[in-house]
């Protein structure tokens, strides 16, 4: 399933922070269509106060193990990239710190199913710098991430 998180300009409902996000984000229902919620240590939790909500997740399978690779968000946009087991188990935080606590845009899974192409942006405003970065989860103990590309948003807001 796609679906369009966060494509315009607006006011969230956590504190009024304003963000904008221009592009389509693969988002796969957790768990039966319900929202899953993490603490900053990837744990499942029950309760949304204080927990970042899975926006992405994809099963992939290395070594003969499959994982769930999660993109969770806080309140204020920034996200984090987890890695469990099947249901949350054991879940922990990939080990990419470049990558967690910022406002990633977009993620594509590319082929091989443990690629992936995740932009990254400056900030959560208009006219900030994009990164590009290419993760690769073969080892998903020990991901690697290279920099493909940087640029600057300079789309205008349509509202």
């Amino acid at each position: 399933m796609i679906r369009q998180v966060w494509s315009r300009v607006g006011v969230n409902a956590w504190g009024g922070a304003v963000w904008t996000t221009l592009a389509l984000i693969a988002w796969m229902p957790p768990v039966g269509g319900t929202t899953v919620y993490l603490n900053r240590r990837c744990q499942r939790v029950s309760n949304s106060q204080d927990a970042w909500r899975v926006d992405f997740r994809r099963t992939l399978s290395a070594g003969g193990k499959r994982y769930w690779f999660s993109l969770a968000r806080y309140q204020d946009g920034s996200a984090i990239l987890c890695l469990s087991q099947p249901n949350y188990t054991q879940g922990r935080p990939l080990a990419v710190p470049t990558l967690h606590n910022q406002f990633i845009r977009e993620i594509k899974q590319e082929q091989p199913e443990t690629s992936f192409l995740i932009t990254v942006a400056d900030g959560n405003g208009r006219n900030v710098r994009l990164t590009q970065f290419r993760l690769k989860l073969n080892n998903p103990t020990q991901p690697v991430l290279s920099k493909v590309k940087e640029w600057r948003n300079e789309a205008q807001s349509t509202r």
